[in-house]
């Protein structure tokens, strides 16, 4: 089961061994309970996961906007990311080279995408 919310939750996944090449900030946007905004910088194996606020200025090279109950489905198992973004319950504004980058670090064995 999930922890209290989702980024909780992302942060207990965060595998560094398969983040060690990876270097990229994504802006989180999570929609319903528990959701807001979050940008996660991964550099080199290393999480910075923090709350989005306007005045951080933040460029990120990928954005990915989900509602909390599609991502717990996510997180479940039960949908497939991409399944996801085919139907539009799952966007991506950047590269999906990125997005999908996100799979081994946060969903190592699910097969997302």
């Amino acid at each position: 089961m999930l922890a209290t919310n989702p980024i909780e939750e992302l942060k207990k996944r965060f595998n560094p061994k398969a983040a060690k090449n990876v270097s990229a900030t994504y802006l989180i946007q999570i929609t319903g309970p528990q959701g807001g905004s979050w940008v996660a910088r991964i550099n080199k194996g290393q999480l910075d996961l923090i709350t989005f606020e306007p005045a951080h200025n933040i460029s990120p090279d990928c954005t990915i906007s989900v509602s909390v109950e599609d991502l717990q489905m996510i997180m479940a198992g039960k949908l497939s990311a991409m399944t996801a973004a085919l139907s539009g319950m799952l966007s991506i504004d950047g590269e999906l080279g990125l997005a999908m980058q996100l799979v081994p670090i946060f969903f190592e064995g699910q097969g997302m995408f």
